[in-house]
């Protein structure tokens, strides 16, 4: 149950437009999934230095958490049903920082390790999920969602220094133990925060859910926000690669990345912002199109300087599109629960673009990468304008 206090803060918070509590939680939720992409296009390299695995393997390998992501779309009306958020934080944090321990020491196995990785991101994504949705239904939930998603980018920056540094000292073990650290501190933020938290869908709203319906303009719009994540995520995955094909070390590219992730975390709050002043629809198109152009500079170029002023327009792009994604999708539900299925399945493109990457440089090289991101943003851009063909439902 709620105690009086924590309705009382929750109160107050809301009525000067900002929950502190919900913002905290979404803060860590947001940095788990965060954590996951820092430590992707460090894995991948490693996991064909150290093991010997494919390209294609080694991007399945860092892939598997939003798989796992995806899965919990799968299972998450039942856990609004059945559960709701506040009881389930606690365990699904322990879980996910067991899960990362776990892979540490069975890392070598191949069937083991995806094992590990799809469990962890099952917890990781179910958590994801919970904390989306209760912002969905929140008031002013554009901002809320670049608050939330520019502090996960902001933890993001030290993230990736951090995994990097650890593969550098212990290889995957020190990588893998570094994420379950850092998740364990995550899990707590969200065990701290969870009495101010409502106990479930039906009791923030105060009476009893009607069936969720989704459209295929819901559909649309959270393809396009899978898609989008998918195909900017694609150069994403291989930067650290192109990075020491130029003659970075794994700790001089971390740290150079770290930075330029820091400075894009202005993109959260600005694409937030847009979206609330001016729609969607614009600001994401010229976001699509700033994506495409950085990539094919970033990923074509033979000048270190140019790579890493290339990549932070680029990365900008995807830090700027997230919270626009997550939150459209609420649009269509004011109860928050389109956008608690959305989350996961938008953060899974992470995975679709590690595994398609790892495809497209085994057989084209990286160079291919950039045309396939085009591709990608062309199509992003046809689902954008299906989804917003017509005015979105209002929030109740």
């Amino acid at each position: 149950m709620i105690g009086a206090s924590g309705n009382t803060a929750r109160t107050g918070a809301t009525r000067m437009g900002l929950d502190i509590p919900l913002l905290t939680a979404g803060s860590a939720a947001f940095s788990i999934s965060t954590m996951f992409s820092s430590m992707k296009p460090v894995l991948i390299t490693r996991f064909v230095e150290q093991t010997g695995y494919s390209p294609g393997m080694a991007g399945l390998a860092a892939a598997m958490p939003f798989v796992g992501g995806a899965f919990s779309s799968l299972l998450m009306p039942w856990l609004l049903r059945r559960i709701g958020g506040s009881a389930a934080v606690t365990g699904l944090g322990a879980g996910l920082a067991l899960c990362e321990a776990a892979n540490a020491f069975w890392f070598a196995s191949p069937a083991l390790l995806l094992l590990g990785q799809c469990a962890a991101g099952l917890c990781g994504g179910l958590l994801l999920g919970l904390v989306s949705g209760w912002i969905a239904s929140s008031a002013r939930s554009e901002q809320s969602f670049g608050i939330v998603d520019m502090a996960g980018v902001l933890m993001m920056s030290f993230m990736i220094a951090v995994v990097g540094s650890a593969v550098e000292w212990g290889g995957l073990r020190g990588g893998f133990l570094a994420a379950s650290v850092l998740s364990a501190v995550f899990a707590a933020t969200m065990h701290l925060s969870r009495h101010a938290l409502p106990k479930s869908f039906e009791q923030a709203d105060g009476e009893n859910a009607a069936p969720l319906e989704i459209r295929w303009r819901g559909i649309a719009v959270i393809a396009m926000g899978v898609a989008f994540v998918t195909f900017s995520g694609m150069g994403f995955a291989f930067m650290v690669t192109a990075a020491r094909k130029l003659g970075f070390s794994y700790e001089g590219a971390s740290s150079a990345i770290g930075v330029i992730l820091l400075l894009s975390a202005t993109g959260c709050l600005a694409g937030g912002w847009c979206a609330a002043r001016f729609g969607p629809k614009y600001p994401l198109l010229a976001a699509f199109a700033l994506c495409a152009i950085g990539w094919h500079l970033a990923l074509h170029t033979q000048s270190r300087v140019v790579f890493l002023m290339t990549l932070g327009p680029a990365i900008f792009a995807l830090q700027f599109c997230f919270p626009v994604l997550v939150a459209l999708p609420g649009s269509f539900d004011a109860k928050g629960r389109l956008a608690a299925i959305a989350a996961p399945l938008i953060c899974s493109g992470f995975a679709w673009a590690a595994i398609l990457a790892g495809a497209v440089v085994g057989r084209w090289g990286l160079t291919a990468l950039p045309i396939v991101t085009d591709i990608g943003m062309l199509l992003c851009a046809a689902l954008l304008f299906a989804g917003t063909s017509k005015p979105r439902l209002a929030k109740a």
